[in-house]
């Protein structure tokens, strides 16, 4: 059985002019502070106009348990880890990634 380690989750979605919004995978974070930080850091990147395409968080964060090796991952990340949507599927998949009741968004 794998090690698993209890972190923050926050579900992205991208919006996209004139087609709409989609599900645009997640991000990680050791702590919610992390995910202030990475939240504050993504939209002071972002242009002063709307952009045609951008992606933003969906919901509110949520706790999840993730294997010993993605936890190390995430710990050598900067205050957090962008995971794609076909990823995240992936790591649900292999029980690398595991999601306890409701999901955000």
């Amino acid at each position: 059985m794998k090690e698993l380690e209890s972190v923050v989750y926050i579900r992205w979605e991208e919006s996209e002019r004139s087609w709409g919004v989609r599900p645009d995978g997640g991000s990680l974070h050791l702590t919610s502070q992390d995910y202030r930080v990475f939240l504050r850091e993504y939209w002071s990147n972002q242009p002063d106009e709307v952009p045609d395409e951008y992606s933003r968080p969906a919901g509110d964060p949520t706790s999840v348990t993730v294997s010993s090796g993605l936890f190390k991952l995430l710990k050598e990340a900067e205050h957090g880890l962008w995971v794609s949507q076909p990823r995240q599927r992936e790591l649900e998949k292999s029980g690398e990634l595991n999601f306890h009741g409701k999901r955000t968004g």
